[in-house]
Parts: structure tokens; C-alpha cells; sequence
């Protein structure tokens, strides 16, 4: 296949699922229209003026964003899991709806997942003949359609608070052992037959990761949080 065209499908797929995740925060949340639609406008102009910085911004800054990727990933995980297990939290053992307040860190826009948007079109307009502002144009309208398409369906649901909860903690877990597992891919496909040891820092930290997740798992058990 085409390398275009695998880029093409690659942007679209990952707009899809950021739409998705925004989705989830707009719908589960019981949002109502015209909330539901502003924010999937603010998704519209952010792409417009992604694309049209596409030519400002120089290589060296999109390799410095790439690389500040993880650690506000990271910190959007580590967001996601302390509000998810607050929102659960509060519903189940106090019946006290808090979505509305808590729903931003799935809907509002998430740096790691924007830096990616944006280094994904900016590769996607070095191979297609077309205007950067075009194709900043046509990625906002179709997160503006699929947020609106997605958070409507989600919105017909009708799930509890709880439900809202359990989606931000699995995000959250997610994006956590994506922070592990996808560096380990990556690495492998580069080791060689000569056994290295691993530097004591990078294995303190996977254990310290693998911890807190069965710490998560324990506090979210206690607080009374169905997973």
C-alpha cells in the first residue's frame, strides 16, 4: 500500500479515537446541545490553527514537543485515574453527581494528544499536495462531526456518574501502560543478542509503575469504585 495513504489512514484513525475519548466526557456527562457543540467548535478552530502553523514551526520544536510527549501524557493518566476514582467515588457511596465538574479531562483538548494531531499532519502535508490551512480545515470538521455523532449516541445511553468514573480510570490505566509498554516495543526492535543490563533508574521506575497500578487497584476497591 501507498505510504500516503497508510499516513492518511493512520491521521484519520487517530482522530477518531481522540473524538472518541472526547465524546465519552461530553455524553456521559449528560451535556446538553449547545454545550456539546461548543466544545466540538473550539476542536474545529484549534485544527484551523494547527494548520495554518504548520509551515511556522520549525522541525527542532515539533522534535522537542514529541519528546515532551510522555511526561504530560503522564500527567493527564495520573489526572485521569484521581478524578475517575472521585467521580465513582462520589456517586456510589453518596449519590452526588460531580460529572459536570470533573468530565473536562476527557473533553477539554489534551496536550500529549494535540502534539500528536499536529506532528501527525504536519508529516501528512510534506507527502499530499495540498495547503497545510486545508488540511487543518478538514481534520476540525471531521472532529466537529464525530464529537457531535458520538456524544449524541453516548448521550442516549443514559449511564450513571459511575459510568463516567469507570471510563476516565480505564483511560487513565491505558494511557499508563501505554507509557510502558509501547518505549519497550520500540526498544526491542533495536536489542541485540549481547544480554545489557538495564540502567537501575528505568527499572526502579517500571516497578514503581507496575506498583501503583495494583495500589490503584486496591484504593478504588476500598473506595468503593466497580471497575
Amino acid at each position: 500500500m501507498d505510504l500516503t495513504w497508510i499516513s492518511i489512514s493512520g491521521v484519520l484513525i487517530g482522530i477518531l479515537v481522540f473524538a472518541l475519548k472526547v465524546s465519552l466526557g461530553c455524553g456521559l456527562a449528560s451535556l446538553n446541545r449547545r454545550e456539546m457543540l461548543s466544545i466540538a467548535t473550539g476542536y474545529l478552530i484549534i485544527s484551523l490553527f494547527m494548520g495554518m502553523a504548520i509551515e511556522l514551526i520549525p522541525e527542532n520544536a515539533l522534535a522537542a514537543a514529541l519528546n515532551a510527549g510522555v511526561t504530560m501524557h503522564l500527567a493527564v493518566a495520573l489526572l485521569l485515574v484521581a478524578l475517575g476514582v472521585m467521580t465513582a467515588r462520589k456517586w456510589n457511596n453518596h449519590h452526588h453527581d460531580i460529572s459536570r465538574k470533573t468530565f473536562w479531562v476527557l473533553s477539554m483538548p489534551c496536550p500529549a494528544c494535540l502534539a500528536a494531531s499536529f506532528i501527525s499532519c504536519s508529516f501528512l502535508a510534506g507527502l499530499v499536495d495540498i495547503d497545510p490551512w486545508k488540511i487543518g480545515a478538514l481534520v476540525g470538521i471531521l472532529f466537529f462531526f464525530c464529537i457531535a455523532v458520538f456524544s449524541t449516541a453516548l448521550g442516549r445511553i443514559k449511564g450513571t456518574p459511575s459510568s463516567l468514573g469507570n471510563a476516565m480510570i480505564f483511560l487513565g490505566i491505558f494511557y499508563i501502560l501505554s507509557i510502558l509498554l509501547i518505549p519497550a516495543y520500540l526498544n526491542s526492535q533495536k536489542i541485540n543478542f549481547i544480554s545489557i543490563s538495564p540502567p537501575l533508574a528505568d527499572t526502579g521506575l517500571s516497578y514503581l509503575m507496575i506498583l501503583s497500578l495494583m495500589a490503584l487497584g486496591f484504593l478504588g476497591r476500598r473506595w468503593g469504585v466497580s471497575f
